[in-house]
């Protein structure tokens, strides 16, 4: 969001481009900018020791992240100069300990080890720790040369069908630095949640401005003026290091366990696989697409399975908590189909109903199948980036009245057969309570998943919750006409809201909870944080009750 459409036509295979690359005499270039992605230490690098450090190398905070029953990765990076092109780091590796604890007064140390920050991986930790117990607690830090960073706290998961009384957690993303402050983001730390769903667009790709939002307004905060649009990987590093100097997205980040995915501005706007807006020839997106899912992996929490492979990251994988929840999280913008009809908010595009579309792509198409026929857990959650239901966009400001359905092909209305393989896979596997979670269109909805969304008495398989953006767009401007009107067109939707903050998640063997927490404003710091709105499903009656 906003949508630009792309006329481009463009359709290749992004592996046979970037052989061709080699091949072209590319190589070079292209093997020095993702060597860090590929682990390679160039010839003769130092070997690390003791350093110096002339201040704080911990500016970006800490942050633990994919947990397992036995352990959590725990992650920060060495930046005494964020915004600089190195951090402010030489070129010297950095041992870097860390310290696992029972408390969080870090006084009972249950663990400690080491690892190397090196500047191939912009001097970024991720710390794969293991043998620990399931289920609970562990607090952590770091220690470079004299400097000690604040201490976080980590959670392992239950051990596999573990019966929970409750699982809480937040579902969150779209968090554009100009568009107002992360007030959501220090609510959702005071949470203390079991974890985070971060479903993308963690940072955003846009060079500097000083205005926002539809109506052009002046920005509460600015970028600094020497901040282009994002092509280089020094570029989207230097992108995330000033989104994690805010202290109150650090906060959230110390706070829990965060299961990071992606969307698009990670990247680009709407990029589709080896497409960007833009008419950029697909062999020169896909240089900048691996830039930016490198950098995307040295400042997240993730695992070394998701270290990039040129353009290609494996983001989709799966958490289970016990019995109770079964989180699959899904990439939407890797593998799908360009988007039809030249992208955008549109009326009659035949093109979405193709049969061989898709927003998934057939390998992990199959991995959900194979994990969705597990022995299911009481609740499936499908966590990912764009709206699954059916909807109709008429009656929103920028949307135009049309005598039919408006639908946005960037989400899977643009994939419809898509959807419907998916939908056949919950069936196929009889799980009794499936829960989409998404983001991406900065506001609140809360929707019924229906055979035939236009009618309310058609049988409902499921629910879908789609969280509002931290700061994107700023303070909403839908009417209560905008909202009369959609609510008309949707019957299926029960809950809409144009404000910022986020969903939290309180889930149970006999329901889920869903509190939609709003801020007052996004355009000074400190503001309210309330619950806008709660919706309850029952296990075993898929359908929104409203509180």
């Amino acid at each position: 969001m906003p949508r630009h459409p792309s006329s481009s036509n463009l359709s290749l295979d992004r592996r046979e481009l970037l052989r061709g690359a080699l091949g072209a005499g590319l190589g070079a270039g292209l093997s020095a900018g993702l060597s860090a992605g590929l682990g390679a230490l160039p010839a003769g690098a130092a070997e690390p020791g003791a350093v110096s450090l002339k201040s704080n190398p911990f500016t970006l905070g800490v942050a633990s992240g994919d947990p397992a029953a036995d352990g959590f990765v725990l992650w920060t990076r060495l930046a005494p100069e964020p915004l600089k092109a190195r951090g402010g780091m030489s070129a010297q590796p950095v041992e870097v300990t860390i310290e696992i604890a029972d408390d969080p007064e870090m006084a009972k140390i249950v663990r400690t080890t080491t690892e190397t920050a090196r500047l191939e991986l912009a001097h970024s930790i991720h710390a794969e720790i293991e043998g620990l117990a399931p289920g609970r607690d562990y607090f952590y830090r770091f220690r470079a040369g004299d400097a000690e960073s604040p201490v976080g706290r980590a959670r392992t998961l239950p051990a596999p069908g573990d019966a929970l009384a409750q699982i809480r957690f937040a579902a969150a993303g779209c968090q554009r630095w100009e568009d107002g402050y992360y007030t959501a983001w220090r609510a959702i730390a005071d949470d203390k949640l079991d974890f985070v769903f971060h479903y993308g667009d963690y940072i955003y790709e846009y060079g500097h401005t000083d205005v926002f939002g539809y109506d052009k307004r002046p920005a509460p905060r600015t970028m600094p003026a020497d901040f282009p649009a994002c092509y280089t990987l020094t570029d989207y590093r230097r992108r995330y290091a000033l989104y994690k100097t805010d202290a109150d997205l650090q906060a959230a980040h110390a706070s829990c366990p965060f299961l990071p995915s992606f969307d698009d501005h990670e990247v680009a706007n709407n990029w589709a696989a080896d497409h960007a807006p833009g008419n950029t020839p697909a062999e020169a997106f896909l240089f900048r697409r691996a830039m930016a899912l490198q950098a995307w992996y040295e400042h997240m929490p993730v695992r070394r399975a998701q270290i990039p492979h040129g353009p290609d990251v494996r983001a989709y994988r799966g958490f289970r908590y016990g019995s109770l929840l079964d989180v699959a999280v899904l990439d939407t913008r890797q593998y799908r189909s360009r988007q039809p009809c030249g992208d955008g908010f549109l009326a009659g595009c035949t093109e979405a109903d193709i049969e061989s579309r898709t927003m998934l792509g057939a390998a992990q198409e199959q991995w959900l199948a194979a994990r969705l026929a597990q022995a299911p857990a009481t609740w499936q959650v499908l966590a990912q980036q764009v709206l699954f239901a059916q909807f109709d966009w008429r009656g929103f400001p920028f949307v135009k009245e049309t005598a039919v359905p408006i639908i946005d092909v960037d989400t899977w209305n643009g994939a419809t057969a898509g959807r419907e393989r998916v939908t056949a896979m919950l069936q196929a596997a009889k799980i009794a309570n499936p829960v989409v979670l998404t983001g991406d269109l900065h506001r609140a909805l809360a929707l019924e998943l229906r055979r035939d969304w236009r009618d309310p008495a058609s049988p409902c398989i499921g629910v879908e919750f789609l969280s509002t953006s931290i700061s994107s767009v700023g303070d909403g401007p839908a009417t209560d006409a905008d909202r009369a009107t959609m609510l008309r067109n949707n019957p299926h939707l029960k809950f809409f809201s144009d404000k910022r903050g986020y969903t939290r998640h309180v889930v149970t063997p006999k329901q889920w909870q869903a509190d939609f927490r709003a801020v007052d404003s996004t355009a000074t710091p400190g503001q309210p944080v309330r619950t806008a709105q709660t919706l309850l499903v029952e296990a075993g009656r898929p359908g929104l009750i409203s509180q």
